[in-house]
């Protein structure tokens, strides 16, 4: 009878690992696989580094250690903390009308949907300085595909 109750207790042990350990591993990869966009994103002072997700999320960016000042409290979406006049003006990158043709919007969207990086893509954007004043702003926008996991990100690079 203790044998039986060893044995269920084993078989148990050995049920619940086999159910966790895929899981542990995916954990372990995702922790890896952000640990070293991280060190991109923060590792070039260049340009401005931005690791989003497919929602267009910023989590983790180089902006603010290069513009300390800039730091208000947007909301953690890419044309926010990049202070586009649209995004903020209408609270949330993506929302207003002009955000339907955001030629960086459009290649992020389908460079998510191909799966493939992008380089060099110029747009003209409007963005808020330190004072608040709206700049017309030439820039320069590379996209590099990564996975966290297995769910694809992009560290998008943008140089003014």
């Amino acid at each position: 009878m203790i044998y039986l109750g060893v044995a269920i207790g084993v078989l148990l042990v050995l049920g619940l690992v086999l159910v966790l350990w895929p899981q542990l591993r995916n954990w372990r990869k995702h922790r890896r696989d952000y640990e070293a966009a991280k060190a991109t994103v923060h590792g070039d002072k260049d340009r401005y580094n931005f690791l989003i997700n497919k929602d267009f999320r910023v989590l983790e960016t180089n902006f603010y250690e290069l513009n300390w000042e800039m730091d208000d409290g947007q909301p953690n979406v890419l044309g926010n903390v990049l202070h586009c006049e649209t995004g903020c003006d209408s609270g949330l990158c993506g929302t207003g009308i002009a955000c339907k043709t955001c030629p960086v919007r459009m290649i992020l969207t389908n460079s998510f949907k191909q799966r493939r990086d992008f380089n060099d893509v110029a747009a003209t954007m409007r963005l808020y300085n330190k004072d608040y004043q709206v700049k017309e702003v030439d820039v320069r926008v590379d996209g590099q595909l990564v996975y966290l996991g297995y769910e694809p990100h992009f560290i998008v690079g943008v140089r003014t």
